[in-house]
């Protein structure tokens, strides 16, 4: 398939712009989160800021619509036929939940910003429906690629998306070529890293894990079963609970209402166990940097369980957000239950199998997880990371592909 020049341009310089603005909503999200819980550690105010942030997101949404972070994806692929009100109204939404300690990542939020801005581009230079297109879906990746680290991971993400979408719909007119995705993608990182390395300097995209010398003998894949287990099932009980409590909210009422329900079991929830709260990224460094791997097996199988079931709480009951990097953070903790079982887990072992298990079930996508892990620990146990894709992958066939239904 040839592809035009001027596609190649703009996927380049657009995912470029993109890839800024992202990172510019990524700092305010911080700015927002820095405000909220710079006042207070207090447990009584954990529950009154998460509640804040709840009867704020029950006003936004009811002017959303409610759609997972697949369907916003899709629909990103149409800027031109975007709903302008009601996508502002979702980045806000998503904004405060990032802001308010939700258990949630900052994709939905960092998407729908984009998303206006390429509904703008797309209506000032899109010479046709095809490239209207290739605007929308270069913000989105070059979105997912800054916030991910990744341009392959997050360019497989949104194409199988895409891919599940024209399975349903049998519309495959107009797509993007992935190589374009790519482009976008690589260019989106650029663009995220120039002007994230001047807002937030201290900010980094990968994560320090403790040093280790793969002995590429094929003992680590041995150690990386037992965590990547752990992993599996901790990523299996959001998949699990997950559609349940969204099916037990949707019989309470009117969506402000489910969402000022599951917000109260949420603040609940976080002013007991605060390391529950946030995506999971800064929290996890923190963590490690803190010695939580000497932590009790229990606490720690727990902690993993915990957060799992914060993130099911709050994507079910309209906190928007991804949930990518939560997933990470209760794979992580729970895989270091395993040193108490066998001693001689290496901890980076143990670390990179359980995050890439628990991810993989959660999200459902092997491939994109592999490269955004690949992108997010670099090579430093790459057989813990493919015995963690195989055994999530493994787990997740026992649970059904969410389509979207646009």
């Amino acid at each position: 398939m040839r592809i035009a020049p001027r596609s190649v341009f703009i996927a380049a310089v657009y995912g470029a712009l993109a890839g800024a603005l992202a990172a510019v909503t990524f700092w305010g999200m911080n700015a927002v989160s820095d405000a909220v819980w710079s006042i207070s550690d207090a447990r009584w105010y954990v529950a009154a800021a998460i509640m804040a942030g709840g009867v704020l997101i029950a006003l936004i949404r009811r002017q959303t619509e409610d759609v997972d972070l697949g369907t916003q994806l899709t629909l990103t692929s149409d800027p031109l036929h975007l709903k302008k009100r009601s996508t502002l109204f979702l980045a806000l939404s998503a904004i405060v939940a990032v802001g308010f300690g939700g258990a949630v990542g900052p994709e939905a939020g960092l998407i729908a910003v984009v998303s206006e801005a390429s509904a703008i581009v797309a209506l000032l230079i899109a010479r046709s429906e095809a490239e209207a297109r290739l605007i929308g879906d270069t913000g989105s990746v070059a979105a997912l690629s800054g916030l991910y680290g990744s341009p392959p991971g997050a360019a497989v993400y949104a194409d199988e998306n895409e891919d599940l979408r024209q399975m349903h719909s049998g519309d495959g007119e107009n797509a993007t070529p992935l190589p374009l995705k790519f482009l976008g993608a690589v260019a989106g990182l650029g663009g995220f890293l120039f002007v994230a390395n001047r807002l937030m300097p201290s900010n980094t995209l990968r994560l320090p894990l403790p040093a280790y010398d793969a002995p590429f003998d094929g003992s680590d894949l041995l150690w990386a079963l037992v965590p990547a287990l752990l992993g599996a099932i901790i990523g299996s009980v959001f998949r699990f609970l997950q559609p349940r409590i969204s099916v037990a909210l949707s019989k309470m009422g009117r969506p402000g209402l489910q969402t000022l329900i599951g917000t109260a079991v949420f603040a609940a929830l976080a002013a007991a166990f605060p390391l529950v709260r946030f995506s999971g990224h800064h929290e996890l460094i923190h963590a490690l940097e803190h010695g939580i791997q000497n932590t009790a097996w229990t606490a720690l199988l727990g902690l993993g369980f915990l957060k799992a079931l914060a993130l099911a709480i709050c994507l079910s009951s309209g906190w928007r957000g991804g949930a990518a990097f939560p997933l990470m953070f209760a794979g992580a903790v729970a895989s270091l239950a395993a040193i108490a079982f066998l001693p001689g887990t290496p901890t980076t072992v143990a670390l990179v199998a359980g995050m890439t298990a628990a991810t993989t079930v959660g999200m459902g996508k092997p491939i994109a997880v592999l490269l955004i892990m690949l992108m997010f620990t670099g090579m430093s146990a790459p057989g813990a990371m493919f015995i963690g894709v195989l055994i999530g992958y493994g787990a997740s066939r026992f649970f059904p592909e969410v389509v979207s239904k646009h």
